[in-house]
């Protein structure tokens, strides 16, 4: 089998996101709300797609996240489900029954739970002081929206109830237009810590980041039958709901998924004793087998791909060449590994999922660019695997999914035309991409602009290649949302700042340990890459050889947007370059922020003693010019990023739609007025550097 994806390769993202659970009521409301008044969008978009030789549409993104999973129950709570929020089957004839009593249920003692219960109604949770799930939480997952029986009393059915809804509603739509769902998450996915203590056989493997949790997070374990036997039960209660999906692609190792035994989990190699020696190549394809033959007992024909998280440098890979061949060898036709089908290793028809993925500028929106690269060279051990010469006598499933990637709604529009003009258009070698995206730049702009346009997408094609280096996740991503530089102040005493001067970032802040990394601008997920002045010396070479890039693109952005005869496209362009200033200003205050901490932590190492009563003549020492200047600097640009917010028509960062929103992952809509909280908090705190340093007394 063979996929066609169709994308453009956009510097802009859609953030899968994660979430703190605070104010959860009015959050959950005004995302149910919100992706119900969506249907026609996702109607449009559909349509869209279609129209670009779209085949399959994944139903599993941008739905409301599962905060719940920030307090999970503890034990049981049957009692607090709501009423009538037990799935809607449509019936039961089609799905395998499950009793309670199927898995082997162990008495808990309630004492020893009784300090961790929740202390809420069922339906209102507090936040947890836990971040982690914020990795999963926008990853919709099987067994916790369409759950059996057994995992009904752990899991917030009410939230489940409404994604299932939103999930029938979008396959109806989909049926509606001919065309097909895809389901894109991660599995085999966390379950709640309550529903291991009853059954605690079914306890798999730990897959937290330890250093990034607080709490131990579990899967479950595949080898244990009665898991596999939870999962039939789940695929064909959404199969019976869904009968439009077909095509599924499952991240696993990573963000609250994995399986039992694998080198590349987190916390370390684990798992229960009593499957440590099962081979992998059984425990993976059986996992997958067990899907598909449910799936086919339901009446549905599948093809589902499984894709381990891609190892960075200092990562250990889930699976060696040997054991993924292995694994695909094991697989029949319509199952794959890392876009490898069974048996043979033939290129799959489920590779890689529906969504756009986080690009280097998020969280900038709107800024189009045509990829002029190629594609590259699979890495060693992965992609590369060649196809093994065994004896197949499956037939084809027949699904040959084409997923069509519009980018966000800011994207949209440019998304649509650019597939329409290139699609067909040769793009084999960089002469054939350059004359392709060239063309479609003349549809744009003319012939006279045309040369504009293209060098303009071209400088921020190498600015994107530029940020590359400091890639440890989107550093824009990584630095200004989940670490908020965006909305942090800089200052020489972090960890005396107020509650109200942390208000608008401390909560927000992707941080599982204490205040001491907290207040530490470049402690980001406990990677603190960015550390050191070898480090901002090199993050800084990063930073002025990209700005200049985008200070490019941005005049010849210009020239477009004053040679445009028509007040329309005379504004589209203009709005393209507050964004490319957005982007700078983010560029810039990051280089900020590093260098700012790197020397805070040099100043901190000498032990500097301010002297009381400086002799006349006193000049200031060079690291207090520095750290002020810097300072300085952030300031300014702040007041720039929040004039440039203020003063654009249409959205120029990715926020969320209400403050109860704002989490982790996501910014919040009031974000001028945080702006100008952090520009008072550091004009109010210029004093404290005397506390390190000599006064000067010229």
């Amino acid at each position: 089998m063979r996929t066609l994806h169709l994308f453009v390769a956009l510097m802009i993202g859609i953030l899968p996101g994660a979430v703190y659970a605070q104010a959860l009521n009015a959050s959950a409301s005004a995302s149910s709300t919100r992706t119900t008044a969506d249907m026609p969008r996702f109607e449009r978009r559909a349509a869209l797609a279609k129209e670009l030789g779209g085949t399959h549409v994944s139903i599993t993104e941008d739905l409301p996240p599962a905060l719940w999973e920030f307090n999970p129950p503890v034990e049981a709570y049957p009692d607090r489900i709501p009423p009538g929020a037990s799935i809607n089957l449509g019936g039961d004839s089609a799905v395998e029954a499950s009793s309670p009593r199927s898995c082997e249920r162990e008495r808990v003692d309630s004492a020893s739970t009784a300090e961790f219960r929740i202390k809420s109604d069922g339906r209102s949770f507090s936040p947890s002081d836990d971040p982690y799930p914020a990795w999963f939480i926008y990853r919709v997952s099987l067994m916790k929206v369409f759950p059996p029986p057994e995992l009904q009393p752990y899991v917030d059915m009410k939230y489940a109830s409404r994604i299932a809804g939103i999930l029938e509603a979008r396959c109806a739509v989909l049926r509606k237009l001919g065309l097909k769902a895809h389901w894109n998450s991660n599995e085999p996915q966390v379950l709640p810590e309550a529903f291991f203590k009853v059954y605690p056989r079914l306890r798999g493997p730990r897959v937290d980041q330890p250093n990034r949790s607080r709490a131990a997070w579990f899967a479950p374990c595949v080898d244990q039958p009665e898991t596999l036997r939870l999962y039939r039960v789940a695929i064909k209660n959404l199969l019976t709901r869904c009968p439009e999906v077909e095509s599924f692609n499952f991240l696993t190792q990573d963000s609250g998924s994995g399986f039992c035994w694998v080198p590349a989990l987190y916390p370390g190699i684990n798992g229960p004793a009593d499957c440590k020696d099962r081979p992998m190549d059984q425990r993976v394809a059986g996992f997958l087998i067990n899907l598909r033959d449910a799936a086919k007992e339901a009446g549905h024909a599948t093809a589902i791909n499984m894709t381990p998280i891609s190892a960075r440098q200092w990562m250990i890979p889930s699976f060696t060449p040997e054991i993924q061949k292995a694994i695909i060898k094991a697989l029949p036709r319509g199952l794959a590994l890392r876009g490898r089908e069974g048996p043979d290793g033939r290129p799959s028809g489920v590779r890689g999922g529906g969504g756009a993925s986080v690009a280097a500028f998020y969280p900038v929106i709107g800024i189009p660019v045509p990829s002029m690269a190629g594609g590259r060279e699979p890495s060693e051990g992965q992609d590369d695997l060649p196809p093994t010469k065994v004896e197949d006598t499956g037939a084809d499933v027949g699904i040959h999914p084409v997923l069509v990637n519009l980018g966000d709604d800011t994207m949209e529009s440019f998304n649509t035309r650019y597939l329409t003009a290139t699609r067909g258009k040769p793009a084999r070698t960089l002469l054939e991409r350059m004359t392709m995206v060239r063309g479609f730049a003349v549809t744009l702009v003319g012939e006279n602009q045309a040369d504009n346009l293209l060098e303009a997408w071209n400088s921020l094609n190498e600015a994107q290649r530029r940020l590359e280096a400091l890639d440890f996740g989107g550093m824009l991503r990584f630095g200004h949302v989940l670490n908020r530089w965006l909305t942090r102040p800089m200052v020489p005493f972090p960890e005396n700042l107020t509650a109200v001067e942390k208000e608008p970032y401390r909560r927000f802040l992707f941080q599982a340990k204490g205040e001491e990394e907290a207040a530490d601008l470049v402690d980001i997920q406990a990677m603190r890459m960015y550390e050191g002045f070898g480090a901002r010396l090199l993050f800084q070479r990063v930073i002025e050889t990209t700005l200049p890039d985008v200070r490019s693109a941005l005049r010849r952005i210009e020239r477009i947007r004053d040679a445009a005869s028509e007040k329309t496209a005379r504004n589209e362009w203009a709005l393209v370059g507050k964004r490319l200033e957005v982007l700078i200003c983010l560029l810039q205050s990051a280089d900020n922020m590093v260098a700012y901490q790197a020397q805070l932590d040099r100043v901190r190492a000498l032990g500097l003693k301010p002297e009381k009563n400086p002799p006349l003549g006193a000049q200031p020492d060079w690291a207090r010019t520095d750290m002020m200047e810097t300072a300085r600097k952030e300031i300014d640009n702040t007041v720039r990023l929040k004039e440039l917010l203020e003063s654009a028509p249409e959205p120029m960062l990715d926020t969320a739609p209400t403050p109860e929103e704002e989490t982790i992952m996501r910014l919040g809509p009031n974000l001028p007025a945080q702006l100008t909280h952090k520009i008072d908090t550091m004009n109010g705190h210029w004093r404290d550097y005397d506390r390190i340093f000599t006064v000067p007394n010229p």
